[in-house]
């Protein structure tokens, strides 16, 4: 399959353009749908992890052969992509509150929800993700929120994607610390050999600000860090630089114009 027509098969998938069809699996009255193969590999990929998502393992799951798999989805990367579609249509919308703050804060925790349940969207790369019900509705939803700010529509867009951006990059650092802690190998466990370890390896007095602070941190959370605290943080920080350039009337880097 050629990259444009792969393109196009994603587009007329994403909104159902193609003949619907069903084949029978094993079992009385068991059927097998596209709607289906996306719940699938969605859950495959939740508990596994995106590489482990391959369509034999996949065909496996469903009970059919691998090359059933393909009369339904043409490659994995359209299959990924219906999954990303899929996991947007089922993110709860974001509440419009009166404050336009804490309308982005939600919209932020919404993004960082669907991030946390469905790790593996960290790694799918996200510059060509077609626009299919399930995410146009999400951005139809985001872009309500603020509809009534004094901005060029560039601008909105690029506002969006710094909310994107950070919930995305903060869901990175709370998901490594779960897969850490699932390990069975604990923070407390680690630090307990790694300690020792470094403060004879580096030279004493070298990073004083570094010892310090990180001193600090480990006394006040027992780990590395909070990664729940960090996003609290960073997403007040964050509106907090969006009132500013919105007051300064919106003269800015998000986005290009102004």
């Amino acid at each position: 399959m050629t990259p444009e027509d792969e393109a196009r098969a994603l587009v007329r998938l994403l909104w159902r353009q193609e003949p619907v069809r069903s084949v029978a699996k094993k079992g009385p009255k068991q059927r097998l749908s596209l709607d289906s193969v996306i719940d699938v590999a969605t859950e495959h990929a939740d508990a596994r992890g995106l590489d482990a998502l391959t369509m034999r393992a996949l065909a496996d799951e469903l009970g059919v052969g691998p090359m059933t798999v393909y009369t339904y989805v043409p490659t994995r990367d359209v299959l990924v992509s219906l999954m990303v579609d899929r996991v947007a249509a089922q993110e709860r919308e974001p509440v419009r509150a009166v404050l336009l703050r804490e309308s982005l804060a939600d919209a932020v925790r919404a993004m960082h929800a669907g991030y946390l349940a469905h790790p593996w969207l960290l790694h799918v790369p996200p510059w060509r993700d077609v626009l299919g019900p399930g995410r146009l509705r999400r951005y139809e939803a985001q872009l309500g929120l603020i509809e009534d700010l004094p901005i060029a529509d560039v601008q909105r867009d690029g506002l969006l994607a710094l909310l994107g951006v950070f919930a995305a990059g903060s869901a990175r650092d709370a998901a490594a610390a779960r897969a850490a802690s699932a390990s069975g190998f604990s923070d407390d466990q680690w630090w307990q050999v790694v300690g020792p370890e470094l403060a004879a390896a580096m030279p004493s007095g070298a990073f004083p600000l570094s010892s310090r602070v990180g001193t600090a941190v480990g006394e006040h959370y027992s780990a590395p860090g909070d990664p729940s605290a960090g996003f609290e943080l960073g997403l007040t920080v964050l509106l907090d630089g969006v009132e500013a350039w919105l007051a300064n009337g919106a003269v800015g880097p998000v986005g290009s114009a102004g």
